[in-house]
């Protein structure tokens, strides 16, 4: 569309003997195309060399805006019923991304710093393996494994001292544990890590895992 609408504003020959076009959109409901007017008697209106920027203007804001006037105004007035809050005034469209969203910076350097650990212990060889797996991760393998224990790719505001991250010994009686994948609960930001024998298996089996993890995160 973007294509086409630059095209139309720099076609040099007549606009309205050759596109033939009206100040009206096309619309689907209910399996039927309606014509929308653009403006007041819009579908009696063609458009021309003269008023075309007109034409893409409101074009782009019928797309933009006006076809999703329902679904935005029932958004916003869910979000204000939970974030109802003159505050709000002060922010900043970016800033209020981080707050709902968290920070895009992915920085794993001082996670094991907040770790806590549950039926293990940070000096066996499975936990080293997995500390040293970390950081040879690139940053995007890093967000997946963020993703994959606490459920979002982001930091929250405040950085990694504002989180809590636990990793637990996954053991089973019913499967080796060559077989085992890692597991978390996102809930409560927990990673349950099987002790495998070796740093290679470690990292195969956690690549598995956190690179078919799924979130909900707020993207």
């Amino acid at each position: 569309m973007v294509n086409s609408l630059q095209q139309l504003l720099d076609y040099d020959e007549n606009v309205e003997r050759d596109f033939c076009l009206m100040f009206e959109v096309a619309v689907s409901e209910y399996g039927s195309l309606v014509m929308y007017p653009l403006k007041e008697n819009g579908s009696n209106i063609p458009v021309t060399n003269e008023n075309r920027q007109e034409y893409v203007e409101l074009l782009i804001d019928y797309y933009l805006n006006k076809s999703i006037l329902k679904q935005f105004e029932a958004f916003y007035h869910g979000f204000h019923s939970v974030c109802a809050s003159n505050a709000l005034l002060l922010l900043i469209p970016e800033e209020l991304e981080v707050l709902i969203c968290g920070a895009q910076e992915c920085d794993l350097t001082d996670l094991a710093k907040i770790t806590t650990y549950d039926n293990c212990r940070s000096d066996e060889n499975f936990i080293k393996w997995f500390w040293e797996v970390v950081e040879e991760l690139p940053v995007d393998k890093q967000r997946r494994l963020l993703l994959f224990v606490t459920g979002s790719d982001r930091m929250p505001v405040g950085g990694i001292s504002e989180m809590t991250f636990k990793i637990g010994k996954l053991i089973s009686n019913k499967f080796n544990i060559n077989e085992l994948l890692p597991m978390s609960h996102t809930c409560f930001n927990q990673l349950l890590l099987p002790p495998y024998p070796s740093k290679k298996i470690l990292k195969e089996k956690l690549l598995i895992a956190i690179d078919h993890a799924e979130g909900f995160g707020i993207e």
